[in-house]
């Protein structure tokens, strides 16, 4: 089973990822293992203000050996970062369907309230493995590289960018937040409702438009949260949520991170 925006997959057991059975006619599960470039030095200098493209590599073993190679992400360090080298910044995670991830309309957002921002490269819609490598890669890296805040980390992602998310925050320890946007979680139980046990984020939105052919994963996201999470809903279809939306989104998650 492929990651998409559609329909769900399961992909996880716990916090173990089970590599499905590869799709005919899909792209390689990985980066080319004759073509591995050289990941970007830990002392590679960065700006405040700035974003830098990151080459980083991921190792698995066991069930995660399917995932290894190397990846890129985009790297936003916040303004004021260099002032003060004892401060850890809250970190969210970006997911795209079609890959190569960017700011959007949460942009504006993220700058002002001073977040690390990882934009994935390889993660998007097709064969799992390459999307959980590239964020299995993103996140060693970051948090060796940045001043990470534990429990401050949040993903967010699209259609099947937020299907997606929903197994990021299982697969690495100190996420306190998830937005999912135009999309549900990834895994479903026989009955189609949405397996959640994993996901002890304590601080969850979502985003959809009215028109949205994944409408329906509002309820479902609703059932299986409850109170945990807040949906916000805007006047479109199958898209990322307008900056208004996706701001009250960002606003909910992150006034529930801890202080």
């Amino acid at each position: 089973m492929a990651a998409g925006g559609g329909t769900a997959s399961t992909a996880t057991t716990g916090a173990k990822v089970t590599p499905p059975k590869p799709e005919p006619k899909t792209e390689p599960k990985a980066a080319p293992k004759g073509a591995e470039e050289t990941p970007t030095p830990l002392s590679e200098p960065l700006k405040d203000g700035t974003e830098t493209r990151i080459t980083c590599a991921y190792k698995g073993s066991g069930k995660l050996a399917a995932m290894s190679g190397t990846y890129h992400y985009k790297l936003w360090v916040p303004e004021g970062y260099a002032a003060d080298p004892k401060k850890t910044w809250k970190t969210i995670f970006i997911a795209d369907p079609n890959g190569k991830a960017k700011l959007g309309a949460m942009g504006d957002w993220i700058k002002t309230h001073g977040y690390i921002a990882v934009m994935l490269e390889e993660s998007k819609n097709g064969p799992w493995e390459p999307t959980i490598g590239n964020f299995l890669a993103a996140h060693e890296d970051v948090v060796k590289r940045m001043r990470v805040a534990e429990g401050k980390k949040v993903a967010a992602g699209f259609s099947g960018g937020a299907r997606a998310s929903s197994l990021f925050v299982t697969l690495a320890p100190g996420f306190g937040g998830l937005i999912f946007q135009g999309a549900g979680c990834s895994d479903l139980n026989p009955d189609g409702s949405y397996i959640v046990k994993d996901i002890k984020v304590k601080a969850l939105a979502g985003t959809f438009g009215k028109k949205d052919m994944n409408y329906g994963n509002a309820a479902k996201l609703k059932k299986a949260f409850g109170a945990r999470i807040e949906i916000f809903e805007f006047e479109g279809g199958h898209q990322w949520a307008p900056k208004e939306i996706v701001e009250l989104a960002l606003n909910e998650v992150d006034g529930k991170l801890p202080k």
